[in-house]
């Protein structure tokens, strides 16, 4: 038995780059299922490796390469086999700006009507529609939910404000971070001016009394705050307050009322949609990040960045996708309107391995977890994502970052199993169920972290936004900009 096990294993690795139209993945020896040996193409900053393996072992990446050297490697190692020699292979999608609680809510109508700065949709301000979005039954449920959603998409780790435990990673709470994870963790901050009642300036810093100050943020870890979201000077102001200790030096009475300056390498600015060129130098200067969230972006303020000035000139970017209200239901989704949105408005093309990278690496270092979850490293937790298709009729990293969910073959977090597609039911254990994906089945392992089969759970919750949608989800707010 050892030595038909051995040959198989043997056979699946000594082989040459083919072209396939091979839509799924295929289990060819099965083991261990904690030890799993994936064969494909393998995403990384360095381009796309042409059939190569990922061998993940007790929750960990133990080997990435062509596999020429993997045999004797093995030895009596019961791993088992999956080959997806038409897939990518790609780390999990992180995603940095959420809003997790708000998951089960339909998105926004768009009633034409586009604003300056988040206060005057939030609260009505400068004579603006105010557009609530009240939560849709118990925010635990909706985080769980969203959770859910994203990691049907791809997407196994998440600042998001909110967390259940067992499903995602939540980079922003040590009791979310899962298998294999340890605090310090981000801080995710909304109203870093705490200005939450809808305080705006201009020419000044008279925000809340509990502003953040510059030895608040430089104790913190990853600090990831929403600045400057709008595109008017009202809304730049903010950035002002932020970095610049003399741009108002007079304190308000009751506490608060003065400028300061975060600007670090620590920080990663949220949104930042208004902030000029001149900002982003400093910004560039100081090392500090950015989370870009196009989406929202266009639907609530009518534009957004130009992200390529951003690239160019240094800045850390992540993707995230704000909230499902105004932004976009997966990163898939919101890789996708990036990309338009650069193309139409700026002319310039981003190239998918940017965008990718923004999903993944770029991400896990504006959360603080760049040693641990970002790439397919050696030594790097196993959050893996594999998506199907033909790699040999386009972009390798096109085929991931802009895929519907339709194409995810498999989800693994920390080598844990929670998506197994068609032809890999084999992978899944107990805990897994086979729901209905589109036009096809797949495993979905999430049944412990839920307390109950994911169609029990659908059924209570009771004709909310879906978890699992097609190409183009229903009611998706606009991405095409009118500014």
């Amino acid at each position: 038995m050892l030595t038909s096990r051995l040959f198989l294993i043997c056979a699946s690795i000594v082989s040459f780059c083919i072209e396939t139209s091979q839509a799924t993945c295929n289990v060819t020896h099965v083991g261990d299922t904690e030890n799993l040996l994936l064969r494909g193409t393998i995403l990384t900053s360095n381009g796309a490796l042409c059939d190569s393996h990922v061998l993940v072992e007790s929750g960990k990446i133990t080997y990435v390469g062509s596999g020429h050297d993997l045999g004797c490697m093995l030895g009596q190692k019961n791993v088992t086999v999956v080959d997806c020699i038409g897939s990518v292979i790609s780390p999990g999608f992180i995603n940095t700006h959420e809003h997790i609680g708000y998951s089960t809510i339909t998105p926004l109508k768009d009633i034409g009507e586009r604003t300056n700065q988040r206060h005057d949709w939030r609260v009505g301000a400068r004579n603006f529609t105010r557009r609530p979005a009240p939560v849709n039954g118990s925010e635990y449920d909706a985080t769980k939910w969203g959770e859910l959603r994203h990691i049907f998409s791809g997407t196994t780790s998440i600042v998001g404000g909110e967390m259940v435990p067992g499903l995602a990673r939540n980079l922003d709470f040590a009791s979310g971070l899962e298998d294999g994870l340890f605090a310090p963790t981000a801080t995710f901050d909304v109203f870093p001016l705490n200005d939450a009642s809808g305080i705006q300036r201009l020419g000044n810093c008279d925000y809340g009394a509990a502003a953040i100050t510059q030895d608040e943020a430089g104790r913190l870890y990853r600090y990831l705050a929403h600045v400057g979201e709008g595109v008017d000077a009202v809304a730049e102001n903010e950035f002002q307050c932020l970095s610049n200790s003399t741009f108002d030096v007079t304190p308000l009475t009751d506490g608060g009322g003065l400028s300061t300056d975060i600007i670090a390498p620590n920080l990663a600015l949220i949104h930042a949609s208004s902030l000029t060129n001149e900002d982003f130098d400093l910004v560039a200067a100081r090392g500090a990040m950015v989370v870009w969230s196009p989406r929202s972006n266009v639907f609530l303020y009518g534009k957004t960045l130009n992200v390529t000035y951003l690239l160019d000139a240094g800045i850390t970017v992540a993707l995230g996708t704000d909230w499902l209200p105004s932004g976009s239901a997966t990163m898939g989704r919101e890789a996708v309107c990036g990309r338009d949105v650069t193309q139409k408005d700026y002319d310039i093309g981003i190239a998918p391995q940017d965008i990718w990278e923004m999903m993944t690496i770029n991400a896990a270092k504006v959360a603080g977890f760049e040693h641990q979850l970002g790439s397919l490293d050696v030594g790097k937790l196993a959050d893996i994502v594999v998506f199907s298709g033909d790699v040999q009729q386009g972009d390798a990293f096109a085929q991931a970052v802009y895929a519907p969910s339709d194409n995810l073959q498999l989800v693994l977090r920390g080598g844990k199993i929670l998506v197994a597609g068609e032809g890999l039911d084999i992978l899944a254990t107990e805990g897994c169920e086979a729901v209905l994906w589109g036009s096809v089945t797949k495993s979905i392992c999430v049944t412990d972290a839920v307390n109950s089969t994911f169609a029990e759970f659908e059924a209570v919750l009771g004709g909310v936004y879906p978890a699992i949608l097609p190409g183009i989800p229903d009611g998706e707010p606009t991405c095409v900009s009118t500014r």
